[in-house]
């Protein structure tokens, strides 16, 4: 038989709450480790742990690409997976453990001198990473065979990206105030202690999300090679157009979220209860962008939505240019708006493109290639945390940033305000450009989700038929 998938019946069944809310609770586990990565890993390594802005620049850029190029091998390794729980699901299982006790390691300041501190962010950041691989493919992958079932896909990413915000309210809420209280002052013994809460937290969210969903779209591989795998994938016009935009989108939201705490600190001289609650309000507005995202999309085509949105995010962020940094009513609203909007758009919505894009693969050359797909996407993220965390550090080394001093020089001023506002909105605006060539929208997907349908109904009968015609020894 070739590689088309063998689907059950089930697979457009009416998903449970226990379901959505288990498969949204693996990525608040992801997320307790994840957002301190994107909030705080800069600012950690340079006014915590002690390395220069150039040093992290040049780690995060050479580590986060290698580890981006693990994410192929790793989703050719979940569509080979065999087990009785499914291709994606056990890896949940095996990873769990391994994912908080690299948190805890990697928020680690040892007193080894600075040579040694080098080598031991680097160890420590590449083995952190190749387990966040290992763990986060086969949880974005899981997403595309829980269903097929476009509103309950929807649902399903709602409740993950609600509770996603949920666990980064909790980060961006108390991070600094819990590793000053457990530090005593000490924010390295601090947040290593921060780190061994939180790392127990997304160990054991994850294993509730292992427990608590089902893999129904079951697909039969064919014994290919990753590169033959590689080969099919790219034949993929939307799936080559989705991670482009995945590298667009992303890009916005980690290279504000990692000059936020810079930009509040130097640009608006805010207190560390001010700070707290600035970096708090973006996530619940977060929050807010992922709930309004289900009932947006059952009235309107996610794709048009998808585009306007980032229209609306490119004039609000260049706008956020010309606001005075100590006028906090126009800043607020702003940021408010934005961060509301970057969710509907960069969660839900971008999320189920990425499974419409797998689905849209197996329709048109019968091969679902799930892990693949998904790690393509996941690469792109790495690629924009990569290039965001890089840039955000190079900027402040090349304009003199000092760590801890209150008063900044202009020029790192000006750069921060740059990164926080002009930066995402070119993004923005050339992921809007881009998107107009995405051709998967409703109607199209209807007709898809009908032939699919038919396809493994067929598949289904051929089976049954030829057990039915072989002969009995």
């Amino acid at each position: 038989m070739s590689g088309s998938a063998i689907r059950k019946q089930s697979a457009y069944e009416k998903l449970s709450l226990r379901e959505k809310v288990g498969y949204g609770m693996g990525d608040a586990g992801s997320c307790m480790i994840w957002s301190v990565l994107a909030l705080y890993l800069t600012w950690f390594y340079t006014d915590v742990y002690g390395l220069a802005p150039g040093i992290v620049g040049t780690l995060f850029l050479v580590i986060r690409i290698f580890d981006a190029f693990s994410d192929p091998v790793m989703g050719a390794i979940c569509d080979r997976t065999k087990s009785r729980w499914g291709k994606f699901r056990p890896w949940l299982l095996w990873m769990a453990l391994p994912f908080g006790l690299g948190a805890v390691a990697m928020f680690t300041t040892p007193d080894i001198g600075m040579n040694g501190k080098i080598i031991y962010a680097w160890v420590t950041y590449l083995i952190m990473s190749l387990i966040y691989t290992a763990i986060n493919i086969p949880y974005c992958s899981v997403a595309g065979v829980i269903t097929l079932n476009q509103k309950e896909r929807m649902g399903c990413l709602s409740w993950r990206f609600f509770l996603n915000g949920l666990a980064t309210l909790i980060i961006s809420s108390t991070i600094l105030p819990l590793t000053d209280w457990l530090g005593n002052g000490n924010r390295a013994s601090g947040f290593q202690m921060t780190m061994i809460i939180m790392g127990a937290a997304a160990t054991l969210m994850f294993l509730f999300c292992f427990s608590s969903i089902k893999e129904r779209v079951v697909a039969v591989k064919e014994n290919d090679s990753l590169k033959r795998d590689l080969k099919d994938i790219v034949k993929n016009d939307q799936w080559l157009l989705m991670i482009t935009i995945t590298f667009l989108n992303v890009f916005p939201a980690f290279i504000r979220g990692a000059v936020t705490i810079y930009y509040a600190t130097y640009v608006m001289q805010a207190s560390v209860g001010f700070i707290t609650f600035f970096m708090a309000l973006g996530v619940a507005c977060n929050m807010l962008g992922s709930v309004i995202a289900k009932p947006l999309t059952d009235r309107f085509d996610k794709v048009k939505l998808f585009r306007i949105i980032n229209v609306v995010l490119g004039i609000l962020s260049f706008a956020l240019w010309f606001v005075n940094p100590a006028s906090l009513t126009p800043l607020l609203t702003l940021f408010i708006i934005i961060n509301i909007l970057h969710l509907i758009q960069s969660g839900p919505i971008l999320w189920a493109m990425m499974s419409d894009v797998d689905d849209y693969g197996d329709w048109k050359f019968g091969k679902r290639l799930t892990g693949i797909s998904f790690a393509g996407n996941l690469f792109m993220l790495k690629m924009g945390l990569a290039v965001a965390g890089a840039i955000v550090a190079w900027v402040l080394s090349w304009t003199g940033y000092i760590a801890n001093k209150p008063e900044q020089n202009p020029d790192t001023i000006e750069g921060i305000i740059i990164m926080f506002s002009l930066m995402p909105m070119v993004s923005y605006f050339i992921s809007a450009f881009i998107a107009r060539h995405f051709k998967l929208n409703n109607v199209f997907l209807e007709r898809i989700k009908v032939d699919l349908a038919k396809r493994g109904l067929e598949n289904s009968n051929a089976v049954l038929q030829n057990q039915h015609e072989a002969p009995v020894s």
